[in-house]
């Protein structure tokens, strides 16, 4: 009985710690939020904004582009959700469950992209959206997300969880490959779908990297680039507004996990691998 006691308190104790690590900065941007930026670059910090004052997300609601740039967002996690929706789960339903000479290696060769960083890419990339005149057209950023290797993986491993005998008893029937994954896989991966439209539009959201390489007019920016294109000045950064646009950016993933928890938690665990 004391060695539980003893291990709940251990486990209590260090739920809290990482509780105030994860959820602390969170805080801290909140209260920034509501102070000027001479309060709020003070060291040792203040933790009570005096004087309090919306002044930040006034900034924030005046910019003239920031509809413009919400909409560019949406529209980006949208394309790229449904996109990544119907090619990864065929590709993952393809790798699961069909056979074909060299599919381990396709798979395998996929599975290495994932090793590769971003910057390795990058400059080949840039110069194939040159080359194709996708530099500053917002098409570019849906075309270079259509599917994502992380998408294929998890596809994968969970149709290979899935039972083999509802597609064994299809085929019997006289399904053909195209209607099992419409009919039968599709409809049992409800969760694993719900997952990746989530991940999929959080990730455009939440996008700044690939966009500043690829977007150059301000009409065209997403949200994240927008808010750093508004506030950056020559010779400094109204840093204060941007903690402002960013807390506003962060309301679309807190609904999205209030909302969808269960079934993102549903999605994204695997159960028993079979093969």
């Amino acid at each position: 009985m004391k060695t539980r006691r003893f291990y709940a308190l251990i486990t209590f104790m260090l739920g809290t710690l990482f509780l105030l690590v994860y959820t602390l900065p969170f805080i801290r941007s909140l209260i920034v939020s509501f102070m000027t930026w001479d309060q709020a670059s003070k060291i040792p910090p203040d933790w009570i904004p005096n004087p309090f004052t919306l002044e930040n997300y006034m900034k924030l609601f005046r910019i003239e582009l920031l509809p413009r740039w919400v909409m560019n967002t949406v529209l980006y996690g949208l394309a790229i959700s449904l996109s990544n929706v119907f090619l990864g789960l065929m590709a993952g339903y393809s790798f699961a469950l069909l056979k074909y000479p060299g599919r381990d290696i396709f798979f395998n060769a996929i599975l290495a992209l994932m090793m590769l960083p971003m910057f390795v890419t990058m400059v080949p990339l840039y110069v194939i959206l040159v080359y194709f005149k996708l530099i500053d057209n917002l098409v570019a950023l849906p075309i270079l997300g259509l599917v994502s290797v992380n998408t294929v993986f998890m596809a994968r491993q969970y149709f290979l969880s899935l039972p083999r005998e509802y597609f064994e008893a299809a085929k019997l029937d006289g399904a053909s490959r195209v209607r099992i994954f419409f009919e039968i896989a599709l409809p049992m991966a409800k969760p694993l779908i719900l997952a990746i439209i989530v991940y999929q539009f959080l990730g455009a959201w939440n996008a700044f990297f690939l966009p500043v390489i690829v977007l150059k007019s301000p009409e065209n920016y997403v949200y994240a680039q927008g808010l750093n294109y508004a506030f950056s000045r020559t010779w400094y950064v109204e840093y204060t507004p941007i903690i402002a646009g960013t807390i506003i950016g962060s309301i679309p993933t807190l609904v999205f996990f209030v909302l969808f928890r269960r079934l993102l938690i549903g999605g994204i665990v695997i159960r028993s691998y079979r093969r």
